[in-house]
């Protein structure tokens, strides 16, 4: 019995023991409440001596009903041991993921980042120009019809004799 193989688990010897020690301290508690009825009908030597074993039996009961809450308690506690240790597993499979993820969310972020600047910069085919561009081109179709005016108007020799003086106050310094 000392030596014997034992194949059950902790957890299920340790229910067994905690049965067993609140059925000890049941039957504990039946032994004592027969000793406190023979103590009352019994007297001289015998009710002393009924006395002294019904104070061991109320001591056993006690230190049997305090283990067995102690086991309880650890049986408590080692569900939850249990619960914990497979919610630090659960969590140790999310960083496992996150840590896989994070490089491709880097990357795709990286990817949005470059078509965001593409679109702003106007650089992908068939883009609408900004208002920078749309004003440049404004202004270059604005002094390209202007010249195209000028080039189509006769010039006459008044305002040729009009504009030389212009000329001139243009290309003196202040």
């Amino acid at each position: 019995m000392l030596f014997r193989r034992d194949t059950a688990t902790l957890r299920e010897r340790a229910q067994l023991a905690l049965a067993s020690i609140q059925r000890n301290a049941y039957a504990m508690s039946v032994l004592r409440a027969r000793l406190e009825s023979r103590v009352g009908a019994s007297n001289g030597d015998s009710r002393q001596e009924l006395e002294r074993v019904l104070e061991l039996v109320k001591n056993g009961e006690v230190i049997l009903n305090e283990m067995s809450g102690k086991m309880e308690a650890a049986k408590y506690l080692e569900e939850f041991i249990t619960i914990i240790d497979s919610a630090a597993g659960s969590v140790g499979e999310i960083r496992d993921d996150i840590e896989k993820m994070v490089p491709i969310a880097e990357s795709a972020l990286a990817e949005i980042h470059e078509a965001v600047a593409k679109i702003s910069g106007g650089e992908y085919p068939g883009a609408p120009p900004t208002s920078q561009e749309l004003q440049k081109l404004i202004m270059e179709e604005a002094e390209n019809a202007a010249k195209a005016a000028e080039a189509k108007m006769p010039v006459s020799p008044a305002a040729e004799a009009a504009a030389e003086p212009e000329q001139e106050r243009e290309a003196e310094p202040a």
